[in-house]
């Protein structure tokens, strides 16, 4: 191979890579982003420190590496430059990349097999996101270290004087590897499965990782236990067959089935099929013929999308991003094993080939540039309401126009703490225009009441922006002119300034977004609408207040108790609930007593510390 092809072997995938996601590579920030960025906010200190690296977060994750270290020092270093982080995150997809062929160029015997691999990987539309949304970094770093592994498990099955260096390199991003995604706990079974169909020499040498990847499991269920419901609760059922066919067709062809262009509702699943049979009757053949590799490129598929099938209500296509790499390899060695044996077989892989072509490229070129365009909104969004922060620094901020997308990319993750500030909040009614998805997150913490909102406009503390166009427009004077309520809120945040006038005289000022109550506090709020509606209190007691054991919380409404409640050690964040009276459905407004048992104090500080709130709601 001449040094020209040689350095086209080594580039052309990564060039490929960057022709197609170039708008990933300057897409913004949005989402889950922006809680990353705010972590290192919360790093006062070494053990500070420590406990965002490992406490568990995003659905009970621990990635220290991907996700901790990467943001941490990327908005320590950058700030809120995109740029760098799409730096490192195209420079470990190209490594990938490159990997990727050299591994398959190894097992295969065949350049052109390696070659192919990549490019059929770099088509497919589960990079979409890995290389257009920031917090999916994981996704790469993790397929990263799951492939330099495997490539000096190879270097290693070689032979020679520097086994033994290579398979200490192979445990060492083995180990790394779980610092990047829980996946990585599946490569003792990729290298056991790769030994077995092909080098059984070296089998038991893998087994000791199979102890490392079980102990990581435990650990990780200790620290972080499974979801029981919602969206990441895992269902061990026959639907995960039914899973595993949505992922495979959404490897094989486009993600959701779904492309730009109109074509009949059958077309798509029938290319699937054809280039599933075409995959599957090379894979056969092989297996005839005595060679095991294409046996290993399905395995590595199977085994790395085991993790996944169990989310029955969560499948996301960036799913398929690491166990596609099998199919690739298998697509690659087919294309190439076809390709030289000319006549109809070098018609069908050219056939195959540019089926698969034809279903997932516009796919990921349609589905970059839709992530690039709702990353451009919330960025003008977030900028926008900078620079209205800027001209108002002493007022609220009040948006009107906020849509679903643009909720739940630019808002619930809280943007603008990241940037130094959080006194916004989407006007009454926002939650008509934002669709329901309870497991992300309640769009009603963040809409101000209208009876808070009044008053905060009358005394000048407010100013009102429509977010509906991509430069924010001020209508503080038009919204001042509209009907108002003055309607008691039936959500009451201690931590919001503007809604200080429902608290009574003994709460403390202002810590952060809480609010610390003494012995006993009072509150207005509005009574229940209907029948076996709830008061719930939300906020935090610190571990100090429970050293003494448990800690009573007595509320009462309008002189009438509840039933009792405690806080007990470990429930450090509490979530409260009360049933309220018949008495007061329908009422406009309850006044609300609540009283710990005991208090207790943080010297310096002498103030006597009952608990921080939070939120007080009546649904």
């Amino acid at each position: 191979m001449s040094r020209a092809r040689a350095a086209a072997w080594w580039i052309a995938p990564s060039l490929l890579c960057l022709l197609l996601y170039w708008r990933g590579f300057t897409a913004w920030f949005r989402a889950d982003d922006f809680d990353w960025l705010g972590l290192v906010l919360r790093v006062h200190g070494f053990r500070d420190f420590l406990a965002a690296l490992v406490t568990p977060y995003s659905f009970g994750t621990i990635r220290p590496w991907s996700e901790r270290v990467f943001f941490m020092a990327g908005f320590t270093l950058f700030g809120m430059n995109p740029l760098p982080f799409r730096v490192v995150i195209f420079a470990t997809q190209f490594a990938n990349l490159a990997l990727m062929a050299a591994i398959a160029r190894r097992l295969t015997g065949n350049a052109a097999a390696g070659f192919l691999a990549a490019i059929f990987w770099v088509l497919n539309s589960a990079l979409v996101l890995p290389l257009g949304w920031v917090c999916a970094y994981n996704q790469v770093m993790c397929a990263f270290f799951l492939l330099l592994a495997f490539y000096f498990l190879l270097r290693q099955v070689s032979g020679g004087r520097s086994a033994r260096r290579y398979e200490i390199l192979q445990w060492l991003a083995f180990l790394l590897g779980f610092g990047a995604q829980e996946t990585n706990l599946v490569y003792p079974a990729l290298a056991a499965a790769y030994t077995l169909l092909c080098a059984r020499k070296q089998f038991r040498r893998t087994l000791p990782m199979f102890a490392v990847s079980f102990a990581y499991l435990l650990v990780h269920r200790w620290a972080a236990p499974p979801q029981r419901t919602g969206d990441y609760a895992m269902h061990f059922t026959s639907g995960m067959l039914r899973t595993l066919k949505d992922y495979w067709m959404w490897s094989v062809g486009p993600a959701y089935l779904w492309t730009p262009f109109r074509a009949p509702a059958w077309l798509v699943p029938f290319a699937v099929a054809l280039v599933s049979l075409g995959l599957l009757t090379f894979l056969v053949r092989e297996w005839r013929s005595g060679s095991r590799t294409a046996a290993f490129f399905l395995a590595w598929y199977l085994i790395a999308i085991a993790p996944v099938l169990p989310f029955r209500d969560q499948r996301m296509d960036y799913y398929v991003y690491i166990p596609v790499i099998g199919l690739c390899w298998l697509g690659g060695q087919a294309f190439a094993r076809g390709w030289r044996m000319a006549g109809r077989y070098r018609a069908a892989a050219a056939a195959m080939a540019l089926l698969y072509a034809a279903m997932v490229v516009p796919r990921s070129v349609g589905a970059s540039d839709y992530n690039h365009r709702l990353a451009e909104r919330v960025r003008n969004l977030v900028e926008g309401v900078a620079g209205a922060h800027e001209r108002h620094p002493d007022q609220t901020i009040l948006l009107e126009g906020v849509d679903t997308d643009l909720f739940y990319n630019a808002i619930l993750d809280h943007p603008f703490r990241a940037l130094g500030f959080e006194n916004v909040y989407l006007a009454s009614g926002s939650g008509r225009n934002i669709a329901p998805h309870p497991d992300w997150g309640d769009p009603a913490e963040f809409i101000l009441p209208p009876d808070v909102t009044a008053k905060a406009l009358d005394e000048r503390r407010l100013v009102v922006y429509d977010v509906g166009a991509p430069l924010l427009r001020n209508i503080t004077t038009e919204y001042s002119g509209r009907p108002r309520s003055a309607e008691v809120p039936r959500l009451v945040d201690a931590g919001n300034p503007l809604e200080a006038y429902l608290l009574g005289p003994e709460w403390y000022g202002i810590d952060g977004d809480h609010r610390w109550m003494a012995k006993r506090a009072t509150l207005r709020i509005g009574g229940p609408r209907a029948p076996g509606q709830r008061l719930y209190l939300r906020g935090y007691c610190p571990a100090g207040a429970l050293r003494d054991g448990p800690l009573s919380v007595t509320v009462t409404i309008d002189g009438a108790p509840l039933a009792p409640a405690a806080i007990h050690p470990g429930e450090n964040s509490f979530a409260l609930s009360y049933p309220l009276p018949p008495s007061v459905v329908g009422a406009l407004e309850m006044r609300v007593v609540v009283e710990v048992g005991r208090t207790y104090r943080v010297p310096p500080d002498n103030r006597d510390l009952g608990l921080a709130f939070g939120a007080f709601e009546v649904r």
